[in-house]
């Protein structure tokens, strides 16, 4: 990526250009105030009602996400994983603050081995029963 301005290289993730100094088109220095940690636990506890897209106002997901169970609690999956990674933006498309990197890759984590540990269970459970 080139700075409009001065036209030399810049990081293609840049907001300020480091060689001249101005804002790159199209990118903004302020964050949202919601809280990455707020948005993550209700992800977490009560992330296949849409609760975290109404707080972060994404009002219109939040009742679609309501209304099918997280999308069969697959969609809710998959905005929880956004989140563990902080690739999750509010309604004007801001990062939220607070990320925590080591509690996002161990929630990420927990989930992931959870589940598989979730469905080893069923399927012995299964065998068990079928005998």
């Amino acid at each position: 990526m080139f700075c409009a301005k001065c036209g030399r290289e810049i990081h293609d993730e840049a907001v300020v250009c480091i060689h001249c100094g101005c804002l790159v088109a199209g990118r903004s220095l302020e964050s949202t105030e919601k809280s990455w940690v707020v948005a993550y636990l209700l992800a977490w506890f009560l992330g296949v009602f849409g609760i975290h897209r109404f707080y972060l106002g994404k009002i219109a997901s939040g009742i679609a996400q309501m209304l099918t169970f997280g999308g069969c609690l697959i969609w809710s999956l998959i905005d929880f994983i956004c989140l563990s990674f902080n690739n999750f933006k509010d309604s004007e498309d801001k990062k939220l603050i607070g990320y925590i990197k080591p509690l996002g890759i161990a929630g990420f984590c927990l989930c992931v081995f959870g589940g598989l540990f979730y469905l080893v269970i069923i399927f012995i459970s299964a065998l068990i029963e079928s005998m």
